[in-house]
């Protein structure tokens, strides 16, 4: 490859790096972003929730587009955003991660530490609790059963235990799971936790289940979610996790 050709792509490389940040450093297209790490939402809804014009809205999701951070589909006369992949909600975890929580704010983010989604997974001390149950349970490992706090901040790469298909099969997700160009699963540092949680498509299938079982159920309008009585006694017999 000539010196010509590997410039020109670590320039590109740059010019995409520069377009995220640039997209991200707006504080309502954060704002945006992380409303809708809850989950896809029209733009009318996320008027009233950011409380900007319409207009302006309608600038800072045109930014986000092109960037590639967020995709809409139409439904009917309506737009309907949600972020781009799974990757882009990691990054908007990571940057929350990295602001520091004042004392103050503690108690506003208690329920939202208890549980919650993380994009399309489990986090807060549900899904730190659920990880370590299945790493205890010898359904899954870090790669090479290397210590979590020498792996890399975003992605710590897990596989799966000798245990791992009659474990996950118990919580109600079949393995092998379909073929996915999604990253199998990792350890995604939990925001309020500082410890992994389960992510990845591993992640999101065993939280669908969980959602299908009605073992939790959302909390409308926020990512928090509610773990049930039945979810509480099942996690507990299954797998001796006490979830309060």
């Amino acid at each position: 490859m000539s010196l010509f050709i590997v410039a020109y792509l670590w320039v590109m490389e740059a010019l995409n790096v520069y377009t995220v940040t640039s997209a991200i450093a707006d504080p309502v297209r954060l704002s945006t972003m992380m409303y809708l790490m809850r989950g896809s939402s029209s733009v009318s809804e996320m008027i009233t929730h950011l409380d900007v014009s319409q207009s302006n809205l309608s600038n800072h999701l045109a930014v986000l587009k092109n960037a590639g951070l967020v995709k809409a589909t139409s439904a009917g006369r309506q737009k309907i955003y949600e972020l781009a992949n799974p990757e882009v909600a990691q990054l908007i975890e990571v940057l929350l991660h990295l602001q520091p929580v004042s004392p103050k704010k503690e108690k506003e983010i208690k329920p939202f530490q208890k549980a919650r989604t993380c994009y399309d997974h489990m986090a807060g001390k549900l899904g730190v609790g659920v990880f370590n149950a299945l790493v205890n349970h010898q359904a899954i490992n870090f790669l090479n059963n290397t210590d979590p706090a020498s792996q890399p901040l975003i992605a710590k790469v897990i596989v799966l235990g000798p245990n791992a298909i009659p474990v996950f099969d118990r919580l109600g997700v079949k393995l092998p799971l379909q073929a996915s160009t999604r990253k199998f699963a990792f350890g995604c540092t939990d925001l309020t936790e500082r410890t992994p949680h389960l992510a990845g498509a591993l992640g999101a299938a065993l939280c669908e289940a969980f959602f299908k079982q009605r073992w939790i159920t959302r909390n409308t309008g926020t990512r928090g979610v509610f773990v049930t009585t039945h979810g509480k006694q099942a996690l507990k017999d299954l797998m001796g996790l006490d979830i309060e």
